[in-house]
C-alpha cells in the first residue's frame, strides 16, 4: 500500500510525533468539556436536548426535539451524540466526547497530506499542530455542533483527492466520493458542493495550464478530468440514494423530511424575510477562528494564491486555496451568514499552505514565522493588560495574571535571544507554538472558569428540584436548565403569563425580581449573571455589570394543604 511505504521510510519519528499531537489535544481540547466553563453557542443547548429527548424515547431515525420530530437538522450529530451517550452515559462530556475525536482527527488528516506529499515529519507536526493551537478547534472541539463533523469529512475527502493526484489510482476518488455522500447526512446537499469544487479546483488549473509559447496545454486533459469527476460523484450518490430510499418507505413522514432535508433549510438563508447580513462576516470569521496564526493564513494566501506552482504537490495545494475562495464566495450569496460558516475549511487552508513549503529554503518563510511571533504576543499582551484592569476592578484574585505575565516575559526574552543569535526558523516555530499553547491554556484554566456565570447553580438547594418553570423571554433559557438537571421536568413561560405555571408546587426561576412575589412563594436562592451588554460604566457600578436570577420555592406543597383540609 502507499501509505505504508512512506511510513516506512521515518517510523519512528511519525510514532513520536503523533504522540505528542495526542498529548497536545488532550492537554488542550478535553479540559472543561463536562461543564460550563466553555466558549458556547447558542444551537447547542437545542442540539443537546434533542440527543437526550431522542435517546430517552427511542427515536433513533427521525430526531426528536420538543416533543415534534427535529426535521430541520441533519441526522448525523444527533446519531453520535445518541451513540456516545449510550456508551457513556448521559453526559455534557459524552455529548462533546466525539467532537474532541473529530477535531484531533482533522489533525492527524493534515499530519498525514503532508507527509504522503514527502514533507518531513517535523513540518507534518507543526502544520498541524499549528491548526491544534486555533481558536476554532479550541472552541467548537468542546461543542456539539455540526461543524465538528463537517470539518473532519472535508480534510478527510481532500486528502483522499490528494492521494488520488498523487498515486493516480481512482480507488481514492471512489473512496473520497463515499465520504463525501456520507457527508450528506451532516449538512445536506450543500456538501455536495463543497466537495465539488474542491475537486473541481484542480480540474480548472490543469486544463487551462499554457505551454510557454501561448499554446494550450490542458487540452488532453479533458477527458481525464471529466472520468474523475464522473467516478467521484457517482460514489457520492450511494449512500444519498439509500438514504432516501429509506426515508421513502415512511410514507408522507419520509417525504416532508426529505423536502426540509433538500431544500427548505438551505433555501431558508436566501429568504427575504431574513435580513442580509454584512459579507465581511464571513472572512472576518475565517480569520478569526484561524487565530494565532490569522497573520501567517492571511500571508500564505496572498503570496500563494496566484504562485505558479512549480509541482504536482504545489498544483494541490493551490487548488485548495482556490476551492477556499470559491466557496467563501458561494457563502456571501445567502442573507443568514455566520462567522463560523467557514470554520470546516480552516484544516484545508493548513494542508494547502503546508504542501508549499515540502522541500523549501528555510529563510523564504523565516520572516513570516517572526511576524507572526510579534502578532501573537501583541494579542496575548492585551488580553493580560484587560484581566489585568477586570480582576482590579472586581476586586478578584490576580495571581493567574501574575503568572502569565511571567510567562509572556520569557518568551519575550527567548524571543530576542533567537533573533540575536540567529537561530533560524525551528526555534522561531518553536517559539510560536509554545506561545500560542500558552495563551489558549490562560484562557482555559483562568479566564473561562472566573469570567463564565452560568445560569443554573451548580450547588445549593434549587438543584434537587424535581419540577420547575423558567419565566424568561428567551424560551431557550429552558433548554440550558433541561440540560444541565437531567432528572428535573421542566417548562417555560414568558414574563407576564407566569400564572400558567403559579401552581405551588413547581419551583420559579425569574430573570428579573418579581413584583409582588408570588404568593404561596419563598426566594430560595439567588444566581449572579453577567448583563447581556456589559459597559465600563456598569463594570464600576455597586452591582459591577451583573444582574441577579431569582430562584423560588413553594412554601407549602398541593399535598400539604390538602392534609390540612
Amino acid at each position: 500500500m502507499v501509505w505504508n511505504s512512506f511510513f516506512k521510510k521515518g517510523l519512528n519519528g511519525d510514532r513520536i510525533f503523533v504522540s505528542l499531537l495526542v498529548l497536545l489535544n488532550v492537554f488542550l481540547l478535553l479540559p472543561g468539556s463536562g461543564g460550563n466553563a466553555i466558549l458556547t453557542q447558542g444551537d447547542e443547548a437545542m442540539h443537546i436536548a434533542t440527543i437526550r429527548e431522542s435517546l430517552a424515547s427511542s427515536s433513533y431515525l427521525f430526531p426528536k426535539f420538543e416533543g415534534v420530530l427535529n426535521l430541520y437538522k441533519p441526522p448525523a450529530l444527533f446519531w453520535l451524540g445518541i451513540f456516545s451517550d449510550s456508551l457513556f452515559g448521559v453526559s455534557f462530556f459524552a455529548e462533546r466526547f466525539p467532537s474532541f475525536l473529530l477535531f484531533f482527527g482533522s489533525s492527524v488528516l493534515i499530519y498525514l497530506g503532508i507527509r504522503r506529499a514527502g514533507g518531513s515529519s517535523k513540518l507534518a507536526f507543526t502544520i498541524s499542530s499549528a491548526y491544534t493551537l486555533t481558536l476554532g478547534v479550541f472552541k467548537f472541539s468542546r461543542l456539539v455542533m455540526m461543524e465538528s463533523l463537517l470539518t473532519f469529512f472535508i480534510i478527510l475527502v481532500s486528502v483522499t483527492i490528494l492521494e488520488f493526484r498523487l498515486s493516480k489510482n481512482r480507488i481514492w476518488l471512489f473512496l473520497g466520493g463515499l465520504f463525501s455522500g456520507i457527508a450528506i447526512l451532516i449538512k445536506g446537499p450543500v456538501f455536495q458542493v463543497y466537495s465539488g469544487i474542491i475537486l473541481g479546483s484542480y480540474s480548472i488549473i490543469g486544463i487551462f495550464l499554457l505551454h510557454s509559447n501561448g499554446g494550450w496545454a490542458g487540452k488532453k486533459r479533458i477527458g481525464k478530468e471529466l472520468l474523475s469527476h464522473i467516478v467521484f460523484h457517482f460514489s457520492s450518490l450511494i449512500v444519498p440514494v439509500i438514504w432516501i430510499l429509506v426515508l421513502l418507505s415512511y410514507s408522507e413522514l419520509g417525504k416532508e423530511f426529505l423536502t426540509i432535508f433538500l431544500f427548505t433549510e438551505n433555501l431558508g438563508k436566501f429568504s427575504g424575510a431574513t435580513a442580509n447580513q454584512s459579507e465581511w462576516i464571513i472572512p472576518i470569521g475565517f480569520l478569526l477562528y484561524s487565530f494565532p496564526f490569522s497573520l501567517a493564513i492571511f500571508s500564505g494566501f496572498y503570496s500563494k494564491l496566484f504562485q505558479k506552482p512549480k509541482s504536482l504537490r504545489e498544483v494541490v495545494g493551490s487548488s485548495y486555496l482556490w476551492a477556499i475562495l470559491t466557496i467563501c464566495l458561494v457563502h456571501l450569496a445567502p442573507n443568514r451568514k455566520d462567522f463560523y460558516y467557514l470554520l470546516p475549511l480552516i484544516p484545508l487552508a493548513f494542508l494547502g499552505i503546508g504542501l508549499f513549503f515540502i522541500r523549501k529554503k528555510e529563510v523564504q518563510f523565516s520572516k513570516l514565522l517572526s511576524l507572526n511571533y510579534l502578532f501573537c504576543f501583541g494579542v496575548s499582551a492585551l488580553v493580560l493588560a484587560a484581566m489585568w484592569g477586570f480582576e482590579i476592578l472586581l476586586g478578584k484574585n490576580i495571581w493567574a495574571e501574575l503568572l502569565f505575565t511571567t510567562f509572556l516575559i520569557l518568551v519575550f526574552i527567548w524571543g530576542r535571544r533567537i533573533r540575536a543569535q540567529k537561530s533560524g526558523v525551528p526555534s522561531t516555530t518553536t517559539l510560536n507554538l509554545v506561545l500560542a499553547a500558552g495563551l489558549l491554556s490562560y484562557i482555559q484554566f483562568s479566564i473561562l472558569p472566573r469570567v463564565n456565570l452560568s445560569e443554573v447553580p451548580e450547588n445549593g438547594p434549587f438543584t434537587s428540584a424535581k419540577q420547575i418553570c423558567i419565566v424568561s423571554e428567551n424560551p431557550w433559557t429552558a433548554l440550558t436548565f433541561r440540560n444541565a438537571l437531567p432528572g428535573a421536568e421542566i417548562i417555560h413561560s414568558v414574563p407576564g403569563a407566569d400564572r400558567n405555571c403559579v401552581d405551588g408546587v413547581r419551583h420559579l426561576v425569574f430573570f428579573q425580581e418579581p413584583i409582588p412575589i408570588p404568593s404561596g412563594y419563598q426566594l430560595l436562592q439567588t444566581q449572579t449573571v453577567w448583563k447581556r451588554d456589559v459597559t465600563l460604566k456598569e463594570l464600576l457600578s455597586p452591582t459591577q455589570g451583573k444582574e441577579y436570577v431569582y430562584f423560588y420555592e413553594p412554601s407549602r406543597s398541593k399535598n400539604s394543604e390538602l392534609e390540612s383540609r
